[in-house]
């Protein structure tokens, strides 16, 4: 509908006037000004400045080697994605459950509800699979609208949920469709875990490597909740998932960061790093090593052989199958100056001995800005096989619980079969003969007798 206006006098040819007066322009009276509009506009341009400072936020990244694209699926993977969304990536998450969904921090106009029966998955592999399948278009429409820029898809999920580890195969086939590469990262259960999880994540590992054999998914990195809370034991219930979040996504960003940046000694390049992240065509472990006692030559390299093992993100894993191997070493300048230059070299040694002579060990030496007098060890072991050791606990724990819950079942079915202590065939007979006796007693006849027409 267009605009239209009436005038109440005839058109008159414009005169041109000169308004150029040497008399002062007078301020307008306080009865020109309405205060309410001063208001509003004051208070628009303040939301406008916020704005710009939130804009300017945002554009300010970090430089980093490569544009990751992060997808959560379930709530543990969503927790994930929120904590890569934090740190900067561009992060969307799925889920059954508008509950689990909506104390994740990161836009609503990047979350994407699996509407599916009740809500939530209840731990069924087979309810978060079709709620995915349900729901195929609208996860790739989100996913191209917001991971538009990624050069490799993140997708992250627990092995032992309903959501993330149903969806899995059907998030597998969207996000491979892209024609990106594709890292899956997921998360073991804790010791603790019902039958229920366990079971889930035997069938979601076995899943995801058969896919990572066929080169759909090109790096499987399994991180345990059963070793970050051995590590992090003293972290009470509350604060856990938080600092294993942080625990999980931090050395990934490291990595990611640091590749980016110059060192005056050697940096791993960007193309290093690349070949790390996407091309160990098998599982992946990683974790964090902190060393306080650094000065004696040898001090690096006896911490690597003692505590490496110890502060890998998961347990179990035979690391002479390494097929690539990344440290980077970081520590404030003060700390390098006391540090001999042969340590380096010690610990490198090391590594190289317990990876098995491993096809690639790519190394980066940084200075950061950091008060703790520490030296710091970021390792990345990739293209391993399955984690035996812990693979077989998880499948005794499994086979243990789900023995226990068939005992249960069995106890809970004898217990609802009443015995009346009665013969059941004479008991049936006897029943027939006071039924008859019923019907021929006088209140039986007043009960169900033949039907008196009362009608007049």
């Amino acid at each position: 509908m267009s605009a239209t206006s009436k005038t109440t006098e005839e058109a008159k040819p414009e005169e041109m006037v000169d308004d150029v007066s040497n008399e002062p322009i007078a301020a307008p009276s306080p009865e020109a000004v309405d205060m309410n509009k001063l208001a509003e506009l004051r208070a628009k341009s303040q939301a406008k400045q916020q704005e710009g400072k939130m804009a300017a936020k945002i554009v300010s990244k970090k430089d980093r080697s490569l544009a990751l694209g992060v997808v959560g699926s379930g709530q543990a993977g969503s927790r994930l994605a929120e904590a890569f969304y934090k740190l900067g990536y561009d992060s969307v998450v799925v889920n059954t459950a508008m509950q689990d969904l909506k104390f994740i921090d990161i836009p609503d106009s990047n979350k994407l509800l699996l509407e599916y029966g009740l809500g939530g998955a209840a731990k069924e592999t087979e309810i978060g699979r079709a709620a995915a399948e349900s729901h195929r278009g609208e996860i790739l429409q989100l996913v191209n609208e917001k991971l538009s820029s990624s050069q490799v898809n993140v997708l992250c999920l627990s092995l032992g949920g309903g959501s993330g580890a149903g969806s899995c195969e059907t998030m597998v086939d969207l996000l491979t469709s892209l024609g990106k590469p594709l890292v899956v990262m997921t998360v073991l259960p804790m010791d603790t875990e019902d039958a229920q999880t366990k079971a889930n994540a035997l069938e979601t590992l076995s899943k995801l490597t058969k896919l990572t054999q066929t080169k759909k998914v090109n790096n499987l990195i399994v991180v345990d909740n059963a070793k970050i809370e051995a590590i992090y034991q003293n972290v009470g219930q509350m604060e856990f998932y938080g600092i294993a979040n942080k625990a999980i996504v931090d050395p990934i960003d490291i990595f990611n960061t640091l590749s980016s940046m110059p060192s005056a000694v050697k940096g791993l390049d960007p193309m290093e790093w690349g070949k790390l992240f996407t091309d160990g065509e098998g599982l992946t472990v990683y974790g964090e090593l902190t060393v306080e006692n650094f000065a004696e030559e040898t001090a690096i390299a006896e911490a690597v052989v003692n505590n490496l093992n110890g502060n890998l993100l998961a347990g179990g894993f035979d690391l002479k199958q390494s097929r690539y191997v990344g440290v980077i070493i970081t520590a404030n300048k003060d700390v390098w100056a006391k540090i001999p230059s042969s340590s380096i070299t010690y610990a490198m040694a090391m590594v190289n001995d317990q990876c098995g002579s491993p096809k690639g060990v790519f190394r980066g030496i940084y200075t950061v800005d950091s008060p703790e007098p520490v030296v710091k060890v970021y390792s990345m072991f990739t293209g391993l096989g399955l984690p035996d050791s812990r693979v077989d606990q998880l499948r005794k724990d499994t086979q243990a619980l789900q023995q226990n819950v068939k005992g249960k079942d069995e106890a809970r079915n004898l217990s609802l079969n009443l015995d009346t202590g009665t013969n059941e065939t004479v008991s049936a007979a006897q029943k027939i003969k006071e039924k008859i006796a019923a019907k021929s007693s006088a209140f039986g006849k007043l009960v169900g007798g033949s039907v008196v027409d009362r009608r007049k």
